[in-house]
């Protein structure tokens, strides 16, 4: 039978390896600890092509043996020669790293070897959720026991390996327990949840924090609620921790699909300018890992994870920490260690790093004891005895406090910044996305960018985009912008803008063209309250009040209107809409926000067709 291939097909293989399991216990890699997420070529390179890159990294996931319901494969064994060569000898170099094969749970190519009533059905026909895979039906038993002992002989049956990765999977009830129980228990299980998982500690040593970086960087996800789940995760989690954070250059999108339609040369050339285009983020993420005790990747996300990139702050001896970090009263968190500190500014705002000795900033070169770390930025600092730097550093450009008037500024990659004396602080990036909505340095709301996709699911992104700020008086800011929204041959023209005024209101227009025929799944205008920061709150319209519900209830909240209030114990939020919004609690689909949102046009649009959307967001004080 096709099952029984499947199952026992590389038994006697598993069996005959000759790589030999290590103590675990003893693994404690010096810091920064630096991973590779899918493409360390274990499996394809020479160890003279890849020892020097592979000598310096503590956890290889993926790499070599990386499985998708292909197990029966014949390259497959030639490739584990290669494998278990090369990390017979990367493990006399570097005993401390750790390999993890990659094992996909939940989709499969098009392998005839698959029995047929594994798969996934919509509307009686297979689906796919990335290109070139279909999904697997998980609610099966036999699935997952399949899974199961696939690693116990293929994976956990060979030596060489440490434990296993399960991608695009949640800490579940089934498969993660029966694995940790693997190798009496020692078996190393981590898995990607895409955000970083509030439960199975227990039973696992780690989880991957996909782009969850990005997405604090976006305003998606508070930094202090990502940094305490990060923590707890390196703390509480089974011993040896493996839980890392990876992150990618803002100037690549995840949309696997767009991704898969370019030719490798387009890809190339996006990977060579995102390299060092933007290390910013590399920092922030690195820095950010570095308060606990987890791993760190940097490379062009899920359009092609692993890139071998290498950055000076990877080279810093730290050695390892003196004790767990802690949250400095500017909003930073800083950790000190063997050889050196590490502070992370992960506030909206530009912040001064005080130091009681010389340092020097491993970053910008700089040697001295006072050092301006940007928002969402981080610095590791190294005691020196080399001379102090003369030139002065730079001055911090947006600060906590709320200026004495209207203020706008430009900052970073594009980002303008415009803060009203009241405390409201609105944040665009150069694409013309509202970025940050704060009130007094405390996240109010994400969203007030359209999100817009056509079937299957597949985002428009924008292109040629130009604008910024127009004017600025003290009674308003006023910004601009104009570009195109494309997916595949689809385009919709658009001009935005922003007026802010003082009194903590600002007043978003969209005009939109279409540019060809569209084909919608999705065009949506919202905005988006996190659940810990508006659990018990009440929301209202002219019609209906509510207490939005700390646990979920129910999905609807608020029957669509064209204005709706929202209070807290110290705001009022106020939202008033050119188009009807219902409030929804979001975390039926798997986001832990109230989703305020309307839809003003879907399916076919015809060519030439246009429309408008204007949105006025007002937070007060109560």
């Amino acid at each position: 039978m096709k099952l029984d291939r499947l199952l026992f097909g590389g038994l006697l293989f598993a069996l005959a390896s000759t790589c030999a399991a290590r103590d675990l216990s003893q693994i404690n890699p010096p810091f920064p600890r630096i991973g590779n997420c899918y493409a360390a070529g274990l499996g394809s390179k020479t160890w003279e092509q890849g020892s020097n890159y592979w000598s310096k990294l503590s956890l290889i996931i993926g790499g070599g043996y990386d499985l998708h319901y292909d197990w029966e494969k014949p390259h497959w064994a030639k490739k584990l020669e290669t494998v278990e060569q090369n990390i017979a000898k990367l493990r006399q170099a570097n005993p401390n790293v750790l390999v993890l094969p990659y094992v996909d749970v939940i989709e499969g190519p098009d392998n005839p070897d698959v029995p047929k009533h594994w798969w996934a059905l919509k509307n009686g026909e297979r689906w796919s959720g990335w290109p070139g895979y279909f999904r697997i039906n998980t609610d099966l038993t036999e699935v997952l026991q399949f899974n199961l002992d696939k690693v116990r002989t293929e994976i956990c049956g060979r030596g060489c390996f440490d434990g296993v990765f399960y991608d695009c999977w949640k800490p579940d009830d089934w498969l993660v327990p029966r694995t940790a129980a693997l190798r009496d228990g020692k078996a190393v299980v981590m898995l990607n949840d895409w955000n970083l998982p509030r439960k199975g500690f227990a039973t696992l040593n780690g989880v991957l924090a996909e782009d969850e970086i990005n997405r604090v960087i976006e305003g998606k996800v508070d930094f202090e609620n990502f940094l305490g789940r990060y923590l707890r995760w390196t703390r509480e989690s089974r011993k040896p921790v493996v839980t890392m954070i990876v992150c990618r250059p803002q100037s690549i999108g995840d949309d696997a699909f767009r991704w898969h339609k370019l030719r490798w040369k387009e890809r190339q050339a996006i990977r060579d300018r995102a390299r060092t285009g933007d290390e910013k983020t590399m920092r922030f993420g690195l820095t950010t890992t570095l308060m606990g005790d987890g791993y760190f990747g940097y490379d062009t996300g899920t359009m092609g994870r692993g890139n071998w990139w290498w950055y000076r702050e990877y080279d810093a001896p730290l050695g390892h920490p003196l004790g767990p970090a802690r949250r400095n009263a500017d909003g930073t968190w800083q950790r000190d260690y063997d050889g050196g500190t590490v502070v992370v500014n992960g506030t909206p705002y530009d912040v001064v790093a005080l130091l009681p000795a010389k340092h020097r900033d491993v970053s910008t070169g700089r040697v001295g004891t006072r050092f301006t770390i940007p928002s969402q930025d981080g610095r590791i600092f190294l005691p020196t005895t080399e001379p102090m730097t003369t030139a002065v550093d730079i001055e911090p450009r947006v600060t906590a406090a709320p200026p004495p008037k209207l203020r706008v500024a430009k900052l970073d990659n594009g980002i303008v910044a415009a803060q009203t004396p009241g405390g409201l602080d609105i944040r665009f990036d150069a694409t013309g996305a509202l970025r940050h909505a704060l009130w007094h340095g405390r996240p109010v709301f994400t969203g007030g960018w359209p999100v817009i996709t056509s079937p299957p699911n597949i985002r428009f992104h924008p292109e040629n985009v130009s604008g910024g700020i127009v004017e600025t008086s003290n009674a308003e800011g006023r910004l601009a912008f104009r570009g195109v929204l494309v997916e595949s041959g689809q385009r919709v023209d658009f001009v935005e803008t922003c007026v802010v005024r003082p009194d903590n209101r600002f007043t978003l227009c969209f005009d939109f063209t279409a540019a060809t025929d569209l084909n919608l799944r999705l065009w949506r205008h919202y905005f988006a309250f996190p659940i810990p920061r508006y659990a018990n709150a009440t929301a209202r319209t002219d019609a209906k009040l509510v207490t939005l519900p700390a646990m979920l209830k129910d999905g609807t909240l608020l029957p669509a209107s064209k204005r709706v209030v929202i209070e807290t114990a110290d705001k009022r939020v106020t939202i008033e809409s050119s188009i009807s919004m219902s409030l929804v609690d979001h975390r039926k689909h798997g986001s832990e926000e109230y989703l305020l949102a309307g839809y003003p046009v879907h399916g076919a649009v015809k060519q030439g067709t246009k429309w408008s959307v204007e949105i006025s967001a007002t937070v007060a004080a109560k």
